[in-house]
């Protein structure tokens, strides 16, 4: 959708849910993220975002519960994932990485699934992680690589930089004051050697159009 489409379906979806009043807020360029603890697994896990977010503070979400305040919404038009990479004892960032990284083993989480519900109501279904990954994605500018060690090509001497974000084709409005939760299904995962003081998270990254409480003037 171009975005005035996508601001009138803000407004309208707001409205049919009692919010009547979202298109005199403020509007802007909204960005929510989430991160949770990645460990090896032998079996299948599910992580949810967002869901009892209240027990993370900045660098792992943007937020201080699941669902957005009075006079905000969203409008979901884009997702990506990130791998943060945290010194364990001191809580000071050390990386924030694509997935895209096959000497971890993190590239695996490519095949995942990724759900999202609102009001416990599905509105993004079983949704591929793969189809985010740029040779597979329909909307990606660029797929590119570093060639660490010139002239020895190898799986290990290339880092790989792809374009990974992935457009949604009906934008998904979340309201204000209501939970939602991004879900993702991810298969056996064995990562790499865990290093000494470091943990590693999966966040989700959704962006889009959206709203804020405005209760003097717009700009």
């Amino acid at each position: 959708m171009i975005p005035g489409q996508v601001n009138r379906k803000i407004v309208a979806v707001n409205a049919a849910m009692g919010a009547k009043n979202i298109g005199s807020q403020q509007g802007t360029t909204r960005i929510i993220y989430d991160a949770l603890l990645l460990g090896s697994s032998t079996q299948a896990q599910t992580l949810r975002f967002f869901e009892n977010v209240n027990n993370r503070k900045f660098p792992y979400t943007n937020l201080s519960e699941n669902k957005l305040q009075i006079g905000e919404s969203i409008a979901l038009q884009r997702f990506s994932f990130q791998i943060l990479t945290i010194q364990t004892s001191t809580n000071a960032v050390i990386n924030i990485l694509p997935i895209d990284n096959i000497a971890a083993g993190q590239n695996a989480l490519y095949r995942s699934d990724m759900n999202i519900q609102i009001a416990q109501d599905t509105v993004v279904k079983k949704l591929p992680l793969h189809s985010m990954y740029a040779p597979f994605n329909k909307n990606a500018k660029f797929y590119g690589q570093i060639l660490v060690n010139p002239g020895t090509p190898s799986l290990e001497a290339n880092l790989g930089m792809p374009n990974d974000v992935f457009y949604f084709d009906n934008p998904i409005i979340i309201p204000p004051q209501i939970e939602f939760v991004c879900e993702l299904q991810i298969p056996k995962y064995i990562s790499a050697a865990a290093q000494e003081d470091v943990s590693t998270y999966l966040m989700v990254t959704l962006e889009g159009l959206g709203s804020l409480y405005a209760p003097k003037s717009t700009y």
